[in-house]
């Protein structure tokens, strides 16, 4: 009963940090990304209040030394994602903040899963895309040139991660994660005519 509340009221302050929240876009994850302090793949392990424990699989740019870091989320006056937008064991691509000081307010120690965050741990902005689903090897999402302040793009060709790596380490350019993203004509039109015949 008690997570249950929990949750309806981080959702219930989610929904208000729109109105508390003003930022401008920040661009793609091709561009956002470039703002981050560390870009990892992994695991959502674990809710905590407005955070989330997050398992590291691979550090695509950055350093860090745990192997399993602290995400926090919004508390409905930050420019955050809600962090239940992130279910415990999915997997993803973030680029993230580093938390390198606390504001006045930022935490109560009566609620120490409910806070800004801590010193060392991480954040994730909504102001431009900063993740990207990871599923099966392959990442989705607002990969590059998408619609302003759309986070999810279907329209895109889901991508290997090995792709974003070498854009992310300099080895492709704009023009080539873009050509790999873009839907490719052969297999929708496979797809259409396999829909058509199963009809």
């Amino acid at each position: 009963m008690l997570k249950a509340l929990t949750l309806f009221s981080l959702l219930t302050l989610s929904s208000q940090a729109s109105l508390a929240c003003q930022c401008l876009w920040q661009g793609s994850f091709n561009k956002a990304y470039q703002q981050a302090d560390l870009i990892v793949s992994g695991k959502v392990l674990e809710h905590k209040g407005n955070a989330a424990d997050f398992e590291i699989n691979k550090i695509l740019k950055g350093k860090e030394f745990l192997e399993i870091i602290r995400l926090w989320g919004d508390t409905g006056k930050l420019c955050r994602p809600n962090i239940y937008g992130f279910p415990e064991h999915s997997e993803w691509v973030l680029a993230l903040h580093k938390i390198t000081e606390v504001p006045a307010g930022g935490f109560n120690p009566n609620t120490p899963s409910f806070s800004y965050g801590r010193v060392g741990d991480y954040s994730l902005s909504n102001c431009g895309v900063y993740w990207l689903k990871y599923e099966h090897g392959f990442i989705s999402g607002n990969l590059v040139n998408g619609p302003r302040w759309q986070w999810q793009d279907k329209k895109m060709n889901p991508v290997r991660i090995e792709v974003l790596e070498a854009y992310i380490n300099g080895k492709i350019d704009d023009n080539t994660l873009k050509e790999a993203a873009k839907p490719q004509k052969a297999l929708q039109d496979l797809m259409k005519n396999t829909l058509q015949s199963l009809e």
